[in-house]
């Protein structure tokens, strides 16, 4: 397939946007992470950068918890992206229901694993099978399945025509 001008633009914006969000949402975590740390410990010396500095007044289970909806946000932030990229490859809203479909598998997935662990008494691995479920729903990931199977799919049905 071949892309105007104004779809390969947008296209590289799109791929420097993934990049950057995957950026932003490391440096984010690994910063809160570091924070809870010095928290729960109190003898760690860290300072938050100081873009995250509003957070240097948060108690452990604030920061703790606001984790999770930071996690929605990305898991948001990377779907919206991922829908627009497929649009973007193949000029049609039709395939984006295998995005719906992807995110809503490996959703259901974390919370059966996480509420699985818990119950289970094994809350642990399910907790730690939960994120790298989530970690893949907050990564270009997906998507780098779904448009070349997309592009497959195209390929296959125009041979058969």
């Amino acid at each position: 397939m071949k892309f105007s001008l104004k779809d390969s633009i947008f296209i590289f914006i799109l791929i420097v946007v993934f990049i950057a969000l995957g950026f932003l949402r490391d440096a984010t975590f690994m910063s809160i992470n570091s924070q809870l740390y010095k928290l729960y410990f109190k003898n760690y010396d860290y300072t938050l950068p100081s873009w995250l500095s509003y957070f240097n007044s948060w108690p452990y289970m604030k920061l703790y918890y606001f984790k999770y909806i930071l996690t929605a946000a990305f898991i948001i932030f990377y779907f919206l992206l991922s829908i627009a990229t497929v649009y973007i490859f193949t000029g049609s809203f039709k395939p984006i229901k295998w995005v719906l479909w992807a995110y809503g598998i490996v959703l259901i997935l974390s919370v059966f694993t996480y509420f699985g662990g818990l119950a289970l008494n094994h809350f642990e691995k399910g907790y730690l099978f939960t994120r790298n479920l989530t970690g893949l729903l907050q990564s270009p990931f997906i998507i780098m399945i779904i448009i070349p199977a997309l592009k497959l799919e195209n390929m296959n049905s125009k041979s058969q025509q």
